[in-house]
């Protein structure tokens, strides 16, 4: 089986026989195929090391039902075609075989892309991208909670007599287990160039460096699952929850985006004669702000992260970009002289596709750069201080409140639906709608204690 579509090139023999050589030299006997579901969920097939040339070859052959909630029964045989360049070798853990990852593409018989592959439609997104001559490059801050306890609802964090803030390093338990993330990362080459103590109690953040859209993806995921076996070890438990807890900070996954001349590298955010932002740099702007609502669906993919968006600690509510605010749905952080511009996304949570959430992103930022969209003012006032009337009078959209209201605007952007294709907007609504209904019709334990006695 060969791949034959320009998306994504078939393995050469020296490809497969490095990859080989690897594994041998580190004594894998197992490794994990990795996929990524519709909804952003993480899939893996484990097989012997001996067998990977074989499915370089052919693929490997699974039950297309994983990819969603079921699938039509043409869907139903898909394949993993694994990306070499991808390689992950797990540092060794005691009484376990020696493990390594590769990420996959999902096709079809044949080897055509399959719609439903997140990772296509990304590259995609890229390849359009680069069609115009734009290189598009994401740096990630991925937000988190270590806690103790078998549930989040028994959590407890490692220093309850002290109260650890944005870069303490009084929660000594948890600053082990990211001490251990940054060495690990570092070793694998994943890319991770900081990390520190966020606001909320056992709240983390690390940070991702900038990388082209599929590798930091990739990268993503490998370091989400990379947090989970060391929080297992030092016998701690994460949650990539937006809002895990009523009384603490949500978790974002901020995108910080980079736009570059494809043949030379250059700026094409940075302004010139005295401006900080370049046109371009105001047509993707007014490309994401155009698509918001829509993109909510994909960025904030699940009923919680509707809480963390209605917190106030500055997770954006509304639809505005700033040089400083960080309430703001995009920001223009300042950046030393000689050093590249970036336009962060702040909506994004941990719960999002990486992929999917990228390539909206992508998507939009092209179709404002392609209709040359001009952005509205900058807010670089703390948003706290606007009232709706406000907003109103200034043309200003909320961001949707619920993810019912997020679905309805997904239904509503043709530029989304061609962005992601029919097959994965419609398995997204249909999965997303049962998900909504059924959180409209749960009764919660708070509704039985405000209303139980009346």
């Amino acid at each position: 089986m060969t791949v034959e579509d320009p998306l994504f090139a078939t393995p050469s023999s020296e490809d497969i026989e490095r990859t080989m050589d690897i594994l041998g030299e580190n004594g894998v006997s197992l490794v994990h195929l990795q996929f990524s579901d519709i909804a952003g969920g993480g899939r893996t097939v484990s097989i012997p090391t001996a067998l990977l040339p074989r499915v370089f070859r052919r693929g490997f052959r699974f039950d297309g039902s994983a990819m969603s909630g079921g699938m039509r029964q043409v869907e139903v045989d898909l394949f993993l075609m694994p990306d070499p360049s991808t390689l992950v070798v797990l540092p060794p853990l005691p009484d376990r075989p020696r493990r390594a990852f590769i990420y996959c593409w999902v096709t079809r018989r044949g080897g055509q892309p399959f719609a439903g592959d997140p990772r296509t439609i990304l590259q995609k997104q890229l390849n359009r991208a680069s069609a115009i001559g734009l290189d598009y490059r994401v740096g990630i801050e991925l937000e988190f909670y270590l806690y103790k306890g078998e549930s989040l609802a028994t959590a407890s964090f490692e220093s309850p007599h002290v109260s650890p803030s944005y870069f303490s390093d009084s929660d000594v338990g948890t600053a082990l287990v990211r001490d251990h993330i940054v060495a690990w990362t570092h070793e694998l080459g994943l890319g991770v160039h900081g990390a520190h103590h966020e606001t909320g109690p056992g709240q983390q953040e690390i940070d991702l460096r900038h990388l082209g859209g599929i590798r930091i993806a990739d990268q993503l995921n490998s370091t989400r699952q990379l947090i989970r076996v060391i929080a297992e070890q030092h016998n701690m438990k994460v949650t990539f929850m937006a809002k895990p807890f009523d009384d603490a900070p949500g978790s974002g996954m901020h995108l910080f985006q980079r736009l570059l001349k494809l043949d030379d590298g250059t700026d094409l955010l940075r302004g010139e004669d005295g401006a900080d932002i370049s046109a371009i740099a105001g047509h993707m702007i007014a490309g994401q702000i155009r698509h918001a609502s829509a993109m909510s669906a994909i960025l904030n993919t699940t009923v919680n992260s509707y809480k963390r968006l209605a917190d106030g600690h500055r997770a954006p509510a509304w639809a505005t970009w700033a040089r400083v605010s960080e309430s703001s749905l995009l920001r223009v952080p300042s950046t030393p002289e000689g050093t590249l511009t970036d336009i962060e996304l702040r909506s994004p949570d941990p719960m999002a596709n990486p992929y999917l959430a990228i390539a909206v992103a992508l998507g939009a930022a092209v179709d404002g750069i392609e209709q040359k969209l001009d952005p509205p003012g900058a807010f670089d006032e703390n948003l706290v201080h606007y009232n709706e009337e406000e907003f109103a009078r200034f043309g200003v959209e909320q961001l949707p409140q619920t993810l019912g209201e997020a679905i309805t605007n997904l239904t509503h952007d043709d530029t989304m639906r061609e962005i992601l294709g029919h097959f994965i907007v419609d398995q997204l609504l249909t999965v997303k709608r049962a998900e909504w209904d059924a959180y409209r019709r749960h009764v919660s334990p708070w509704e039985h204690i405000q209303y139980g006695e009346l």
